[in-house]
């Protein structure tokens, strides 16, 4: 299983690194982080020692529809479909559609890096400065 590379850094910085990637201002390397949040409050409302637990679990036991995953957690189907579709939203699992509406959840992610780096914000406002500058 892959580890997710999560970054930290202020809204600000991350809209202005966006914009100059888009701009071709901004070229992200093999080893930064792909996704980004604004906090660590941020993180851990998502990656919850709970939902880190879950996908796990989807890892380990592979089921093969949200009905068998809710059977496997003791999570109501509701509520873990609300979860699925929220983890599904950043990247951290895919929900494979079959035939009979079936809906077989697949994690992407079992293991997290966080990464609160000066390098990557000093890389950004160079970036920008350049652009502002031009």
């Amino acid at each position: 299983m892959m580890k997710a590379k999560i970054g930290i850094m202020s809204e600000a910085l991350i809209r202005k690194r966006m914009l100059a990637i888009a701009a071709g201002k901004y070229e992200s390397d093999a080893s930064e982080p792909k996704v980004w949040y604004t906090s660590m409050a941020a993180v851990s409302h998502i990656l919850n020692e709970r939902n880190i637990e879950l996908l796990r679990l989807i890892d380990k036991a592979q089921p093969q529809s949200l009905a068998e995953l809710a059977e496997l957690s003791g999570r109501h189907k509701s509520n873990l479909s609300k979860t699925l579709s929220t983890l599904s939203e950043k990247g951290f699992l895919k929900i494979e559609k079959h035939g009979n509406n079936m809906s077989k959840p697949v994690a992407l992610y079992t293991d997290f890096e966080i990464v609160v780096d000066k390098y990557y914000e000093d890389k950004v406002v160079k970036a920008t400065s350049e652009e502002e500058a031009a």
